[in-house]
Protein backbone atom coordinates (compact mmCIF):
# COMPACT_ATOMS: atom_id res chain seq x y z
CA UNK A 1 0.00 0.00 0.00
CA UNK A 2 3.00 2.49 0.95
CA UNK A 3 4.64 1.68 -2.46
CA UNK A 4 1.64 2.40 -4.49
CA UNK A 5 1.15 5.79 -2.34
CA UNK A 6 5.01 6.65 -3.00
CA UNK A 7 4.15 6.00 -6.69
CA UNK A 8 1.04 8.05 -7.31
CA UNK A 9 3.03 11.42 -5.57
CA UNK A 10 6.08 10.44 -7.65
CA UNK A 11 3.89 10.78 -10.91
CA UNK A 12 1.97 13.44 -9.67
CA UNK A 13 5.31 15.42 -9.06
CA UNK A 14 6.67 14.65 -12.42
CA UNK A 15 4.23 16.12 -14.66
CA UNK A 16 5.47 19.32 -16.10
CA UNK A 17 3.36 22.10 -18.10
CA UNK A 18 1.85 21.73 -21.66
CA UNK A 19 4.49 22.89 -24.18
CA UNK A 20 2.14 22.78 -27.18
CA UNK A 21 0.01 25.62 -26.47
CA UNK A 22 -1.09 27.59 -29.26
CA UNK A 23 1.36 30.32 -30.58
CA UNK A 24 0.18 34.18 -30.91
CA UNK A 25 -0.27 34.03 -34.67
CA UNK A 26 -2.33 30.53 -35.08
CA UNK A 27 -5.68 29.72 -34.87
CA UNK A 28 -6.82 27.25 -33.13
CA UNK A 29 -10.40 25.94 -34.02
CA UNK A 30 -12.69 23.67 -32.02
CA UNK A 31 -14.70 21.02 -33.53
CA UNK A 32 -12.74 20.41 -36.79
CA UNK A 33 -11.41 17.36 -38.12
CA UNK A 34 -12.51 14.07 -38.47
CA UNK A 35 -14.12 12.69 -35.34
CA UNK A 36 -11.64 10.50 -33.31
CA UNK A 37 -12.51 6.52 -33.55
CA UNK A 38 -11.51 4.14 -30.64
CA UNK A 39 -9.33 1.29 -32.40
CA UNK A 40 -10.20 -1.36 -29.70
CA UNK A 41 -13.77 -0.64 -30.30
CA UNK A 42 -13.64 -1.03 -33.76
CA UNK A 43 -11.76 -4.08 -33.36
CA UNK A 44 -14.49 -5.50 -31.07
CA UNK A 45 -16.90 -4.78 -32.88
CA UNK A 46 -15.42 -6.41 -36.39
CA UNK A 47 -15.17 -9.30 -34.21
CA UNK A 48 -18.44 -9.33 -33.11
CA UNK A 49 -19.80 -9.20 -36.54
CA UNK A 50 -17.45 -8.84 -39.55
CA UNK A 51 -18.20 -5.63 -41.12
CA UNK A 52 -19.52 -3.42 -38.37
CA UNK A 53 -16.01 -2.32 -37.42
CA UNK A 54 -15.96 -0.63 -40.83
CA UNK A 55 -19.19 0.70 -40.59
CA UNK A 56 -18.25 2.40 -37.32
CA UNK A 57 -15.03 3.98 -39.35
CA UNK A 58 -17.77 5.10 -42.06
CA UNK A 59 -16.12 2.81 -44.75
CA UNK A 60 -19.12 1.34 -46.05
CA UNK A 61 -17.42 0.84 -49.61
CA UNK A 62 -15.91 -2.01 -47.53
CA UNK A 63 -19.14 -3.83 -47.15
CA UNK A 64 -18.99 -5.73 -50.29
CA UNK A 65 -15.79 -6.75 -50.17
CA UNK A 66 -16.19 -8.07 -46.80
CA UNK A 67 -19.56 -9.65 -47.32
CA UNK A 68 -19.05 -10.63 -50.93
CA UNK A 69 -15.99 -12.54 -50.37
CA UNK A 70 -17.93 -14.39 -46.97
CA UNK A 71 -20.22 -15.01 -49.61
CA UNK A 72 -17.79 -16.47 -51.85
CA UNK A 73 -16.01 -18.60 -49.69
CA UNK A 74 -18.89 -20.03 -47.67
CA UNK A 75 -20.37 -21.14 -51.50
CA UNK A 76 -16.96 -22.78 -51.66
CA UNK A 77 -16.82 -24.53 -48.78
CA UNK A 78 -20.50 -25.81 -49.26
CA UNK A 79 -19.71 -26.61 -53.03
CA UNK A 80 -16.29 -28.89 -52.17
CA UNK A 81 -18.33 -30.42 -48.90
CA UNK A 82 -21.04 -31.62 -51.07
CA UNK A 83 -18.60 -33.06 -53.31
CA UNK A 84 -16.70 -34.83 -51.33
CA UNK A 85 -19.65 -36.35 -49.48
CA UNK A 86 -20.82 -37.51 -52.76
CA UNK A 87 -17.43 -38.82 -54.06
CA UNK A 88 -17.02 -40.37 -50.62
CA UNK A 89 -20.09 -42.48 -50.52
CA UNK A 90 -19.32 -43.42 -53.93
CA UNK A 91 -15.83 -44.81 -53.09
CA UNK A 92 -17.55 -46.66 -50.12
CA UNK A 93 -20.13 -48.30 -52.21
CA UNK A 94 -17.81 -49.00 -54.57
CA UNK A 95 -15.06 -50.39 -52.18
CA UNK A 96 -18.44 -52.76 -50.14
CA UNK A 97 -20.13 -53.89 -53.87
CA UNK A 98 -23.09 -52.13 -53.45
CA UNK A 99 -22.52 -49.84 -56.47
CA UNK A 100 -26.33 -48.42 -58.37
CA UNK A 101 -25.76 -48.45 -61.65
CA UNK A 102 -27.95 -45.18 -62.34
CA UNK A 103 -25.38 -42.71 -60.50
CA UNK A 104 -22.46 -41.98 -62.76
CA UNK A 105 -20.00 -41.59 -59.54
CA UNK A 106 -20.26 -45.15 -59.48
CA UNK A 107 -18.80 -45.91 -62.45
CA UNK A 108 -15.45 -44.24 -61.97
CA UNK A 109 -12.73 -46.56 -60.58
CA UNK A 110 -11.68 -46.80 -56.79
CA UNK A 111 -8.49 -44.74 -58.17
CA UNK A 112 -10.29 -41.86 -59.13
CA UNK A 113 -12.64 -41.59 -56.43
CA UNK A 114 -10.42 -41.65 -53.70
CA UNK A 115 -7.90 -38.88 -55.82
CA UNK A 116 -11.54 -37.25 -56.37
CA UNK A 117 -12.59 -37.48 -52.61
CA UNK A 118 -8.64 -36.15 -51.47
CA UNK A 119 -9.19 -33.30 -53.73
CA UNK A 120 -13.18 -31.67 -52.87
CA UNK A 121 -11.58 -32.57 -48.93
CA UNK A 122 -8.45 -30.90 -49.52
CA UNK A 123 -9.72 -27.60 -51.23
CA UNK A 124 -12.85 -27.73 -48.76
CA UNK A 125 -10.42 -27.75 -45.73
CA UNK A 126 -8.29 -24.28 -47.67
CA UNK A 127 -11.32 -22.74 -47.93
CA UNK A 128 -12.61 -22.90 -44.27
CA UNK A 129 -8.44 -21.88 -43.49
CA UNK A 130 -8.77 -19.17 -46.15
CA UNK A 131 -12.04 -17.75 -44.41
CA UNK A 132 -11.00 -17.89 -40.91
CA UNK A 133 -7.65 -15.60 -42.01
CA UNK A 134 -10.23 -13.40 -43.89
CA UNK A 135 -11.82 -13.10 -40.82
CA UNK A 136 -8.53 -11.37 -38.85
CA UNK A 137 -8.25 -9.50 -41.77
CA UNK A 138 -11.53 -7.52 -41.17
CA UNK A 139 -10.85 -7.18 -37.45
CA UNK A 140 -7.19 -6.14 -38.26
CA UNK A 141 -8.28 -3.85 -41.08
CA UNK A 142 -11.01 -1.90 -39.01
CA UNK A 143 -8.49 -1.79 -36.19
CA UNK A 144 -5.75 -0.28 -38.55
CA UNK A 145 -8.31 2.00 -40.04
CA UNK A 146 -9.49 3.83 -37.26
CA UNK A 147 -5.61 4.09 -36.18
CA UNK A 148 -5.18 5.82 -39.14
CA UNK A 149 -8.31 7.95 -38.68
CA UNK A 150 -6.89 9.34 -35.62
CA UNK A 151 -3.32 10.49 -37.49
CA UNK A 152 -3.71 14.24 -38.28
CA UNK A 153 -3.74 15.55 -42.07
CA UNK A 154 -1.59 18.23 -43.23
CA UNK A 155 1.42 17.65 -45.35
CA UNK A 156 2.72 14.32 -45.97
CA UNK A 157 3.71 11.30 -48.19
CA UNK A 158 0.92 11.22 -50.79
CA UNK A 159 0.81 7.66 -52.76
CA UNK A 160 -1.63 7.60 -55.81
CA UNK A 161 -2.29 5.38 -58.79
CA UNK A 162 -3.60 7.76 -61.72
CA UNK A 163 -4.04 7.14 -65.36
CA UNK A 164 -1.19 8.45 -67.90
CA UNK A 165 -0.06 8.76 -71.55
CA UNK A 166 2.89 7.84 -72.24
CA UNK A 167 5.03 8.29 -75.44
CA UNK A 168 8.35 5.97 -76.42
CA UNK A 169 9.89 6.46 -80.01
CA UNK A 170 7.38 7.76 -81.25
CA UNK A 171 4.29 4.95 -79.98
CA UNK A 172 1.75 6.58 -77.79
CA UNK A 173 0.49 4.17 -74.59
CA UNK A 174 -1.91 4.14 -72.30
CA UNK A 175 -1.52 2.87 -68.29
CA UNK A 176 -1.35 3.27 -64.88
CA UNK A 177 1.36 5.62 -63.46
CA UNK A 178 2.49 5.23 -59.31
CA UNK A 179 2.84 8.76 -58.51
CA UNK A 180 4.61 9.46 -55.31
CA UNK A 181 4.95 12.87 -53.62
CA UNK A 182 6.77 14.09 -51.00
Amino acid sequence: MLILALLAIDTGLAQTADTLSPQANELLLVGEGPKKKDPERAALLSASFPGFGQIYNNKYWKLPIVYGGGAALGFGIHWNHVRYVDTRNALFAVRTGNTDPENPLHSLSESTLERETDRFRRDRDLLIIGSILSYFIVIADAYVDAHLRNFPKGKSTTIQIAPSMRQDYGITSAGLALNIKF
